[in-house]
């Protein structure tokens, strides 16, 4: 009998994976899957206008642009991709961990239930009649009246604990083979989007050097560039309006009061290290095209890199902006506090997330050559208020 109990305790105290856990990743795969949805609807989107600007030979710029950002699209389709991979492949794992616990204790629930079976065989129908009638006094029979109670009921529970086991089992296996499938389609996928990425940067760069002979063409992405420069103003201004609220936060995180939040970035002049390490190719203020003769303004400084350099946050702040502008490609904006905010654009692999709290010389992205006409290359801006700032005097010489 002592046996008996040890094989019902073991029985009913294998361990049982946590189904918070399964429902936390079904819930983040869920997301996973409507983000890239709509992804896959902008690449779409992409698909038309490009089809649409191919008619019209005058739109050779359009046309870049519309592949410069599909081709961030695809990358970015391609890096949410390998997310929900991983994710389905965590669920993979804690499917099998749970078809493995689940066959365990069925085993052992089979095993004491065919032991139990014998031993019923044996001792016949009045089993339990007998070990009452042969029981020394009126303790024992009401001690053994008792234990063959609990055990009749403890039979039946571990019965219908077997069976709802057997059905969990196999709504588990079920959904393993279903997720086991989506990884190979996501690793198609992927697969498909590193060709189509190779594929419209080659259509890119034959387009570029068309481009760069063609005097209008020239025109459009000076004027594209001022348009870009002049949306990140309409930002900053905007984002002005709620700084106070932003700088609260900040000053939560630096463990300061609002006042000692106030001047943290000011007391960096000079002192902050640069966001990558690379050729100052573009300095701030007017320029005189070299073929137009046309001066416009550059309101930051360009460093020119390789590309898939990471790319650091100048000082700790919050992300207020991941955007996608013409002429400058990929693009955030951090908030220091006290109205300094920083720009960076012409980046990809983005690695942190809106209204994100950043710290000081962490990687936020990579060097890229979206919205970039010129290769690979960072643009980089110092805002205070509603003013440009020249980047130099800010960075460390």
């Amino acid at each position: 009998m002592k046996k008996l109990s040890c094989i019902l305790i073991l029985a009913l105290s294998l361990p049982v994976l946590s189904g918070g856990q399964t429902e936390d990743l079904d819930n983040s795969i869920n997301s996973q899957s409507n983000k890239l949805k709509e992804i896959r609807k902008e690449i779409s989107r992409l698909n038309s206008r490009i089809s649409r600007s191919q008619k019209d030979e005058k739109s050779t710029i359009k046309q870049i642009q519309a592949l410069d950002k599909q081709i961030a699209m695809i990358t970015q389709l391609k890096r949410e991709l390998q997310k929900e991979r991983r994710l389905k492949e965590s669920q993979i794992g804690l499917l099998t961990e749970t078809i493995q616990t689940t066959n365990e204790k069925i085993r052992v629930m089979k095993a004491r239930a065919a032991r139990r079976a014998v031993r019923a065989y044996k001792m016949g129908q009045n089993r339990d009649l007998d070990l009452l009638l042969t029981s020394g006094d009126l303790n024992q029979v009401l001690r053994r009246s008792t234990y063959l109670s609990a055990i009749n009921n403890a039979e039946r529970e571990t019965l219908n604990k077997l069976q709802g086991l057997i059905t969990a089992n196999k709504t588990s296996q079920n959904s393993l083979a279903r997720r086991l499938g989506e990884v190979k389609r996501n690793i198609r996928e992927e697969d498909q989007a590193g060709k189509q990425i190779a594929s419209r940067q080659k259509k890119k760069e034959s387009q570029l050097k068309f481009l760069k002979k063609d005097r209008k063409t020239m025109e459009q992405q000076v004027k594209t560039k001022q348009t870009a420069a002049k949306k990140i103003q309409g930002m900053i201004q905007d984002l002005e309006k709620k700084k106070q609220e932003r700088l609260r936060e900040l000053a939560r995180r630096r463990g300061m009061t609002m006042d000692q939040a106030k001047g943290e970035f000011a007391k960096q002049k000079g002192q902050l290290s640069w966001p990558v390490q690379g050729t100052l190719v573009g300095t701030f203020g007017p320029h005189k095209h070299k073929k137009l003769g046309t001066v416009t303004n550059n309101p930051g400084i360009d460093i020119a890199a390789p590309k898939g350099k990471g790319v650091r946050v100048v000082l700790d702040g919050i992300v207020v902006a991941i955007t996608w502008i013409p002429g400058y490609g990929n693009t955030i904006i951090v908030d220091h506090g006290d109205g300094y905010y920083t720009v960076y654009a012409h980046i990809d692999n983005i690695q942190v997330n809106m209204n994100g709290y950043v710290l000081r010389d962490q990687i936020v992205a990579q060097v890229s050559d979206t919205g970039s006409l010129d290769g690979a290359r960072l643009h980089f801006e110092v805002w205070k208020g509603k003013d440009k700032e020249n980047p130099l005097k800010w960075l460390k010489r």
